[in-house]
């Protein structure tokens, strides 16, 4: 600044003396009070001039590096393009999670374009066109009056908001784009005030199908995957973000790309949507039917692990049910009667017991130490089922058979029953792809909490701790010839059409036991069914192999509910078909009301899945990885896959739909500015607006899916 203030003081200086020199040689007939008002201006100018010349010259060799600094660190520092977070797909392609972008809408008040008044108005633009914006909004979204939101409006706009905001709610693209032609808001930010919030909303176009597997992610998008496959795969799903600077040309803001975002990359599931909807609506109906607190089916593929179908559903406040926790993979539970099955395994490749030993069941009930083991059928010591072979044991689930059968081989050295336990690697730590899972516990004999009553209660499924889905591992390594796999929910990524990773299925332990003792226990198992405890699961379409469970539940010391009632939980496990499986399959039901039947309750609904999983066929084929061809699920392919011809692709007449998933039906209809409205999950069975009708603005099609 000083710098600027010599450089005017010069000015004013040589100013003077110009003027003096003008004064001395002026002629006669000029009047001195003009020369010295001519002298006053001229010197202002001088000083003015110097002070602008000063600071230019000061800015550019004093303060010019530290500016040059700053504006570098504005480059520096750009804002971040989002990237668009990867699809999660079915099996077969079909979208199962997906992001959509949403916007708030707002007007800022304070615009001076919207204050001005033309030549012969009374009125300012905002004034003249509030009523025909109003008007608009109301016809829009039937949320309120005309009147009502004209009164919001001038409101707003007398306060002066800044970011007043429109509608209450986020409006989707279609939406938006209509709305940003109604009056006022047309004219943009700077004429009319209008400006938008973007929002991107995680949608699950087959709903609850699966959700919590699938996952969610959090309402702060940043944060990403909140839980599921959405969580496992958050890096991946999440992509690269770009870069970006804003610069004023032209009188305009414009974004310099500096660098393009990455999209995420789409996630291919294991399941399968037709094989997911039933066991939903199977297990719904059944819990729903014996107002159980909560339940899941899992189905698997036997030769590989792929989970095709799995759903977790609890009873909400209301008595209806939904998926809040990933029961499957998550509970922590004894897991019953099913354990049986792997008890005489180890006792059978021990060789302790044979098919054709005999137990003495006596009277259905044996004394442990201090506790008594009761049968099902104990009724007060009158029950039983006296002496029986090994796999009548398992066909009546017997307690005291199981638990006399391990007690009497391994009482002295029961380690070794605990070491077979592990030789089959059944409690082998392993990650699954699906955060927090839970994990197998097997008590060792060093293990502080082991009793003389562990070892034949630990037989029958106490004191072990199995999530449903190892339960199913171990069932679904029976089928499969021995070879243990880890389940598994996907399938590879892929990107624009094509794959990117394929992941290969991963074998546990390649036997779990002998050819030998395999054979019995298969072969234990279809009794099960054919004979014992399980006949409401056969099927007339093929043979059914596996096993009952019922457990009690001890909650705080107690198997008693409030009501004074025995806490249960129940299961049915086993594949099919028995000879050349084909599936493996769980139900878990807890706490039904009434008489607590594992092979009425959740043999029904394994009955269910299993028939319509046969009935489309077994493999695990899925459609990405058949043939590269069918990777690009675009709309012509899926319109060739479903064997569907649209009407005509005349953009101004209505296509036919019908027999479309739910997404491919919104994104022809919605490439037309079609708004869609589903009622159901699904293919499209119906459209309210017959094909070949013309296309109106703003027409809303009703899509009924099933």
């Amino acid at each position: 600044m000083k710098t600027a203030i010599y450089i005017a003081l010069i000015l004013v200086i040589v100013g003077l003396i110009v003027l003096a020199i003008i004064v001395l040689t002026r002629k006669k007939n000029v009047k001195t009070g003009i020369l010295v008002r001519f002298g006053f201006v001229f010197i202002v100018v001088l000083a003015l001039f110097g002070v602008v010349f000063g600071r230019i010259i000061y800015l550019q060799n004093v303060e010019g590096d530290a500016l040059r600094k700053l504006a570098e660190k504005r480059i520096s520092e750009p804002d971040t393009i989002k990237a668009k977070r990867g699809n999660i797909l079915s099996d077969d392609g079909r979208l199962m999670a997906s992001s959509i972008p949403t916007y708030y809408l707002y007007m800022d008040m304070r615009v001076e374009a919207l204050k001005v008044i033309k030549k012969g108005d009374t009125k300012n633009y905002f004034q003249l066109h509030v009523s025909e914006l109003a008007n608009a909004l109301a016809k829009k979204f039937r949320d309120k009056t005309a009147k009502e939101y004209e009164r919001d409006l001038t409101k707003a706009y007398k306060k002066k908001l800044a970011q007043y905001r429109i509608y209450p709610k986020r409006v989707s693209y279609l939406d938006y784009m209509e709305i940003k032609n109604f009056p006022i808001l047309r004219r943009g930010s700077v004429q009319g005030g209008f400006f938008t919030e973007e929002r991107v909303t995680r949608v699950k176009p087959f709903g609850s199908l699966a959700s919590r597997t699938i996952g969610d992610i959090y309402g702060i998008e940043e944060k990403g995957g909140k839980n599921g496959l959405e969580m496992q795969y958050d890096s991946i799903l999440r992509g690269t973000e770009g870069l970006k600077v804003t610069r004023k040309m032209a009188g305009k803001r414009t974004d310099i790309i500096l660098k393009a975002p990455i999209n995420g990359i789409d996630v291919v599931s294991t399941i399968n949507i037709d094989l997911q909807e039933v066991a939903e609506k199977s297990l719904r109906n059944e819990l729903t039917e014996c107002q159980a607190s909560c339940g899941t089916v899992i189905l698997m593929d036997v030769k590989t692990g792929a989970v095709k179908a799995i759903s977790n559903l609890t009873r909400n406040a209301n008595g209806t049910y939904s998926e809040i926790t990933n029961i499957a993979v998550a509970s922590q539970i004894e897991p019953g009667s099913t354990f049986k099955t792997l008890s005489l395994l180890v006792a059978l490749e021990d060789g302790v017991i044979d098919t054709t030993t005999m137990v003495n069941t006596e009277n259905g009930g044996h004394q442990f130490a201090n506790r008594i083991m009761k049968d099902w059928n104990f009724h007060s010591g009158k029950g039983g089922f006296g002496v029986i072979s090994v796999p009548t044991v398992l066909h009546l689930s017997s307690n005291v058979g199981v638990s006399l059968l391990i007690d009497n081989n391994y009482r002295n050295n029961p380690q070794r029953f605990v070491d077979g336990i592990h030789r089959t690697k059944f409690d082998s730590p392993i990650k699954l792809e699906l955060p927090g899972h839970g994990k197998v516990v097997i008590k060792d004999t060093d293990n502080k909490t082991w009793s003389n009553t562990t070892l034949p209660w630990m037989s029958i499924g106490y004191e072990v701790i199995v999530p449903p889905i190892y339960t199913l591992m171990l069932y679904n390594a029976i089928a499969n010839d021995g070879k243990m796999m880890k389940p598994r929910f996907t399938y590879g990524l892929r990107q624009n059409g094509s794959v990117v990773e394929e992941f290969q299925p991963e074998v546990i332990n390649e036997s779990i036991c002998s050819k030998e003792t395999l054979g019995k226990v298969q072969a234990m198992l279809k009794g099960v069914v054919s004979k014992g405890t399980a006949k409401s699961v056969q099927s007339k379409l093929f043979t059914t192999a596996g096993k009952t469970g019922t457990a009690q539940i001890f909650l705080q010391g107690t198997n008693k509910n409030a009501e004074g009632r025995t806490r249960h939980q129940i299961t049915f496990c086993g594949y099919f078909p028995a000879d050349k499986p084909i599936y493996s399959c769980i139900v878990y039901i807890r706490e039904p009301q009434g008489y607590a039947s594992a092979g009425g309750m959740c043999g029904k609904v394994f009955k269910e899945v299993a028939e319509k999983a046969f009935i489309l066929g077994g493999g695990d084929l899925p459609i990405w990885a058949k043939d590269s061809s069918s990777v690009d699920m675009t709309i012509d392919k899926v319109i060739a896959k479903e064997k569907i011809k649209p009407a005509t692709t005349d953009d101004n007449i209505m296509p036919n739909v019908l027999g479309l998933t739910a997404s491919d039906a919104m994104y022809i209809l919605e490439n037309k500015n079609v708004r869609v409205c589903l009622n159901g999950y699904g293919y499209v069975t119906s459209q309210s607006i017959p094909t070949g009708t013309e296309i109106k603005k703003g027409m809303t099609v009703i899509l009924t899916l099933n």
